[in-house]
């Protein structure tokens, strides 16, 4: 594609040119990642336009504006191509704060919302839960580690059937819940192809059943982004024993690790908030001036 305004919709072939570009930003935002992208090409109507060596993503966020996301260095995107793009899209999405300077404020503004902030944690401070705003945590964590023989593996494709199990399990609890939010399509997919996208998680056994199970990827030299966890309510402590357990496989290799955003949702928000983040990252929306 020769012009900047052709687009066509996201898909697994695109991959190869896609995967290396987006880990070479070294990104700490959630969504520069290929599989992050390609797993939810569906809620957020990804599609691609490529011009030299230009790319862009145009997709949907969760609150119903359309954004454009700089796929290649944004210090190599010539200004004129920028202000293109810019008239065929509501702003640019997620831009980290210090790819700010990129968009002269002669020509743009910005803010943020704080639903699209990711939650970073130090994961050193997962895996040893210490700390007294962490206590609540440490005493559901005991429960389930004394309270069940417990086993952990790590998450392979052999192991799938008990982690769709799982899923199973967390897909029917939470459609009991009010203001439920799913992504069991895109859970079960990730799933099916982590091998495929060298995704590494860990699966955990209480009594012999499977309880719960996290999955995610490298986002960045120093930070593993956690795209998934599920777990079986009636296994009382099952998310900070998985929270707890991974990070202790993580610790020395990566210095963070990343849950993602809260999407606004309330029970997101408390989920994650009480696990007491160490930083917020923010993704700044940035639009041409009217």
């Amino acid at each position: 594609m020769n012009d900047l305004t052709e687009f066509k919709k996201l898909g697994y072939d695109d991959r190869a040119r896609l995967a290396p570009i987006l880990r070479a930003k070294n990104s700490y935002l959630s969504e520069y990642s290929f599989t992050n992208a390609y797993l939810f090409r569906e809620p957020h109507k990804y599609e691609i336009a490529v011009c030299g060596s230009c790319t862009f993503l145009r997709g949907v966020t969760y609150d119903g504006f359309r954004y454009m996301m700089p796929v290649c260095p944004i210090e190599t995107i010539p200004l004129e191509k920028i202000l293109l793009m810019a008239e065929h899209t509501d702003f640019f999405f997620p831009i980290q704060e210090n790819w700010l300077e990129y968009f002269p404020e002669k020509y743009f503004e910005y803010g943020f919302t704080e639903g699209d902030s990711d939650y970073i944690y130090l994961t050193g401070r997962l895996a040893s839960m210490a700390g007294r705003k962490l206590a609540k945590k440490r005493n559901l964590l005991k429960q389930y580690n004394e309270g069940y023989e417990t086993k952990d593996l790590p998450l392979t494709p052999e192991l799938f059937d008990d982690a769709k199990a799982v899923l199973d399990v967390w897909e029917k609890e939470i459609r009991e819940s009010p203001n439920h939010g799913s992504d069991y399509e895109e859970t079960l997919e990730a799933l099916e192809k982590m091998t495929e996208f060298n995704l590494m998680g860990m699966i955990s056994y209480a009594d012999g059943k499977p309880s719960g199970f996290v999955l995610g990827e490298e986002l960045n030299d120093e930070t593993f982004v956690l795209h998934f966890a599920k777990g079986c309510r009636e296994y009382k402590g099952i998310f900070q024993h998985l929270y707890n357990s991974f990070a202790k496989t993580l610790e020395g290799k990566y210095k963070y690790m990343n849950f993602e955003q809260d999407l606004g949702k309330d029970s997101l928000r408390q989920a994650k908030s009480t696990y007491y983040p160490d930083d917020m990252m923010k993704k700044y929306r940035v639009k041409l001036k009217k």
